[in-house]
């Protein structure tokens, strides 16, 4: 819901969702939200979603956006229990140039390494395995389009076989076989 947060909705009826629980860190943080993605299986016998805040529409100028983590064993009482951000890209909370934040994890992936689109910070893979703690155990950074100088890493999914496509807005798509990260 963009600069209102993140809503947990029961879809039982689908013709009639009910909010079960809302909560929201704009504006906070200047970043709107944009993906929540429950993990299917309890980590450290917790329920966890994962939250992406996208570097786009900002409040005001700010950091670059990133990740949390939520414990949803609660539905009606969503907890933040942790962030995450690409090591050294935010070293001193000074706004940055657009779109160099989080944007989107992949729905699907295995284990409990998400691969996330980090816009000019490429492909991140991130560790969930402690949501108390997550970690980047991978990158990829690809070239970025004639003109420009930078990246713009926009969307990222796994296909059955492991592999990752990671969508940039201006130069296309990139296949990457991750390789003991995952």
């Amino acid at each position: 819901y963009w600069h209102h947060g993140l809503f947990i909705l029961d879809i039982s009826d689908m013709s009639r969702p009910k909010a079960v629980a809302h909560a929201n860190t704009s504006p906070a943080f200047a970043h709107p939200t944009h993906t929540c993605l429950p993990i299917a299986h309890p980590l450290k016998g917790r329920r966890i979603m994962v939250v992406a805040d996208e570097d786009v529409a900002k409040l005001r100028p700010s950091a670059p956006s990133f990740s949390w983590i939520y414990d949803i064993t609660l539905e009606q009482l969503p907890v933040p229990i942790a962030t995450f951000q690409v090591p050294g890209l935010d070293v001193d909370g000074s706004p940055q140039s657009p779109m160099s934040g989080c944007h989107q994890p992949a729905e699907r992936f295995r284990g409990t390494v998400i691969p996330f689109a980090w816009f000019a910070q490429g492909l991140r893979l991130v560790d969930i395995a402690d949501p108390f703690a997550p970690r980047e155990v991978g990158h990829f950074l690809p070239d970025p389009a004639d003109g420009e100088d930078r990246p713009s890493s926009n969307d990222v999914t796994v296909d059955d076989r492991g592999l990752i496509y990671l969508v940039d807005r201006v130069r296309g798509v990139d296949i990457i076989e991750a390789t003991g990260a995952q």
